[in-house]
């Protein structure tokens, strides 16, 4: 019977543990997810990142979308994360090489993103908009 007990124990320790990821495995994976999207140059796709409450200076127009098209990315070099204003926000600065499709000219840029943790829905989201590819 004790036996009987701690597997039943176990297994429920077990299905706990394999839930949800944990605030630092959701940002990895975040990260991981963002630079991906943005090497294929899927902006439409960025635009999911964005955080909801996102102020509209710095949500990108229709416009500045297709503007953005004409450029892809030949290199997305992270720099390691900084700590952010609290424990539920992280600094990451990316070193864009985009180049004109057009013109097929290259062209480097940093980008500040900060990001924030969303406690209700256990996601990361970026609070910087868009990388300021086009001035």
């Amino acid at each position: 019977m004790k036996k009987f007990i701690i597997i039943i124990c176990l297994s429920l320790l077990i299905t706990g543990c394999g839930g949800r990821m944990s605030k630092k495995q959701a940002l990895d994976h975040t990260l991981y997810q963002y630079a991906k999207v943005m090497r294929w140059a899927d902006y439409d796709r960025a635009l999911t990142f964005l955080a909801p409450d996102i102020s509209t200076a710095k949500k990108p127009t229709r416009l500045e979308i297709e503007r953005l098209k004409q450029f892809n990315i030949s290199s997305y070099v992270a720099a390691p994360i900084l700590p952010g204003k609290d424990e539920n926000s992280i600094i990451q600065n990316v070193e864009l090489k985009l180049y004109n499709i057009h013109t097929k000219r290259e062209k480097i840029t940093i980008d500040k993103q900060i990001w924030q943790y969303i406690d209700g829905e256990k996601r990361w989201v970026l609070t910087t908009g868009l990388p300021q590819i086009v001035h």
